[in-house]
């Protein structure tokens, strides 16, 4: 572990919590516009920047171990939910054994991209790059895409998965480090994307419909979509290279350990969420006023901190402990 480089680590911190703002947000979307705003702002950058590091990260060994661990994931994220639904009380308990609308679908798509790099791992890269571009620009026209194989966000983020595996050669810490130029733009492209999302935010609201990957186009930019979605993966694609440039290289205090379990967050916030909704009405702080709103935010940082703590790496531990160890082991 001693060769982790410290700057992913407080990106991945500080992303896995922008998940957790971003899914506490979308609970009130429909009556706050700051909300609005908030998940906007958030839903531009947050996923893809995660795939973009995942695609960095990747290498091209132990395949199908790889794909066993997140496909594994995925369902056990299934499995808990309707485990937790069940004790909450719901009498139907939902379970989609190749579809949800739910957010397991990002270590299916995980898998997904592992066992296309394995396919493509002699091909010309930049070539495929360009024509996942154009192919998730014109996917959006298919009304049957979705949830189904979770095919929609597949297409839709693996452009920056792509890129992360392209940019594998290139020393990003040290570029940092060399062009602390470009500091000053990073912090341009966040202001202005944050002020759009903020002042403008009818204005460009729509957007959340492809930053999620999920949706096909909707009808009032039909004649137009190809070029909105080009537009989203510029905004995206701006927002991912200026948090790289402005987050810190050096360990941080916390974040940087924090960050090595963004996983857990990710596998444990919504059902922590859905349990101390059902037994403290925890969402009703939203309704006291101002601070109530940033109170119930706030909690979404504390429960990101609290989630990082390696007190809650079941079943991600003992999962990987079963596919990776047992492989070394034989």
């Amino acid at each position: 572990m001693g060769n982790r480089i410290a700057l992913w680590d407080n990106l991945k911190f500080f992303l896995v919590t922008c998940v957790v703002i971003g899914h506490f947000a979308d609970q009130f979307t429909d009556v706050s516009n700051i909300y609005d705003s908030i998940f906007l702002f958030i839903y531009s950058f947050h996923i893809p920047l995660f795939i973009f590091i995942s695609g960095l990260m990747f290498k091209n060994k132990d395949i199908t171990s790889k794909v066993i661990f997140f496909i594994s994931i995925g369902f056990a994220y299934k499995i808990v939910s309707a485990i937790v639904e069940r004790l909450l009380g719901t009498v139907k308990v939902e379970f989609f054994l190749l579809r949800d609308g739910g957010i397991s679908w990002f270590m299916f798509a995980l898998a997904a991209y592992t066992i296309i790099m394995r396919i493509i791992g002699g091909q010309n890269k930049r070539y495929i790059l360009i024509f996942a571009i154009v192919l998730a620009c014109f996917v959006g026209y298919d009304p049957g895409i979705g949830d189904f194989l979770y095919l929609s966000r597949i297409i839709i983020f693996f452009p920056f998965f792509l890129s992360g595996v392209l940019l594998q050669n290139v020393d990003i810490v040290r570029f940092k480090d060399k062009n602390s130029k470009y500091i000053f733009l990073a912090g341009v492209i966040v202001l202005v994307w944050l002020g759009l999302c903020i002042y403008e935010v009818d204005r460009v609201y729509g957007l959340r419909y492809l930053f999620t990957g999920r949706n096909p186009f909707f009808p009032r930019i039909m004649s137009y979509a190809p070029l909105v979605r080009l537009a989203s993966y510029t905004i995206s694609f701006g927002m991912c290279f200026a948090l790289i440039i402005l987050m810190p290289n050096r360990r941080m205090f916390l974040i940087t350990d924090m960050g090595k379990n963004s996983i857990n967050v990710y596998f444990w916030h919504m059902h922590i969420y859905y349990i101390l909704n059902k037994v403290f009405n925890i969402s009703n702080i939203f309704n006291y006023g101002v601070s109530g709103k940033l109170a119930f935010l706030l909690m979404a940082v504390l429960l990101s901190i609290i989630l990082s703590h390696n007190i809650f790496n079941f079943p991600i531990k003992q999962i990987r402990e079963q596919i990776f160890l047992n492989n070394k082991a034989s």
